[in-house]
């Protein structure tokens, strides 16, 4: 298993176009008594906040949007994790095919069928300084 989140919570990074995550405690213990449940949550989120799969569609067009992938296309596939820098990565980086050849030369081939991530450590290095995260300084 290899952990690719980061802490999710009201006042996490999120995307400018998305809304935060939003939390509505209904009940708690403190004040709540039984029968039933003394603790209840309820949870708005956004599609686009925190760890998520970003489908071929959001990129490309007339790619498949998330709805269309298959569960056996992203579960019990290999993972292969091409890491392509560190927190120094440049914030218009694209990982390129001597990326992945250098890659294949250090742990070999990737397998047919490998969901492929790429770790440029961007997120790692500015997740919980939003200006630094969304790179405003090109804005």
């Amino acid at each position: 298993v290899v952990d690719c989140g980061f802490q999710l919570h009201e006042a996490a990074t999120h995307w400018p176009t998305c809304a935060p995550l939003y939390r509505d405690v209904i009940k708690e213990p403190a004040t709540a008594s039984g029968p039933g449940p003394v603790s209840t949550q309820a949870f708005t989120l956004n599609g686009g906040s925190g760890t998520h799969v970003a489908a071929p569609a959001h990129f490309v067009p007339a790619g498949r949007s998330v709805e269309r992938l298959r569960p056996d296309e992203l579960v019990n596939r290999p993972l292969a994790i091409i890491d392509v820098g560190g927190p120094f990565v440049a914030a218009d980086y694209r990982c390129t095919k001597e990326d992945v050849v250098l890659d294949e030369k250090k742990h070999g081939p990737i397998s047919a069928g490998s969901v492929v991530c790429v770790r440029t450590g961007w997120a790692a290095a500015r997740y919980r300084d939003r200006d630094a995260y969304y790179n405003v300084t090109d804005w």
